[in-house]
């Protein structure tokens, strides 16, 4: 059996990644919520992801911070990341399209989850 693709999923809105988290492990996936940013390098050491999914908008540090963190680590700096936010919204004419801003693609949040795991498939393709 192969093993499942290990997510780490971080974003200050509890209420958030506990369905999104819910939604991924029901979908196969092995995943680690975290909703405290400053928490997420100590985290991602621990649980070893293939990607990262992170809010842009959060308190004490933000996404890029959480992703200067992580690239900053030589053992996580390869590791791909995702990042979701309520600041983009989905291309209507193609809502899987992932925009990429700053280098990052991005996702928004009120993508379906089919589109968030298409994402996820296409980062750890681009590995």
């Amino acid at each position: 059996m192969e093993n499942p693709i290990k997510i780490l999923l971080i974003d200050d809105e509890t209420d958030f990644t506990e369905l999104l988290g819910e939604n991924l492990t029901a979908s196969g996936f092995e995943v680690m919520q975290i909703n405290n940013p400053t928490k997420a390098l100590e985290a991602a050491k621990s649980f070893r992801p293939d990607i990262c999914i992170i809010d842009l908008v959060m308190p004490r540090m933000d996404g890029g911070d959480v992703v200067a963190a992580l690239k900053s680590d030589f053992q996580l700096s390869k590791t791909p990341v995702l990042m979701l936010t309520a600041l983009v919204e989905e291309n209507p004419d193609d809502p899987g399209e992932l925009q990429m801003k700053g280098g990052l693609p991005f996702v928004s949040k009120t993508s379906d989850l089919e589109v968030i795991i298409n994402a996820v498939k296409t980062q750890l393709g681009r590995r």
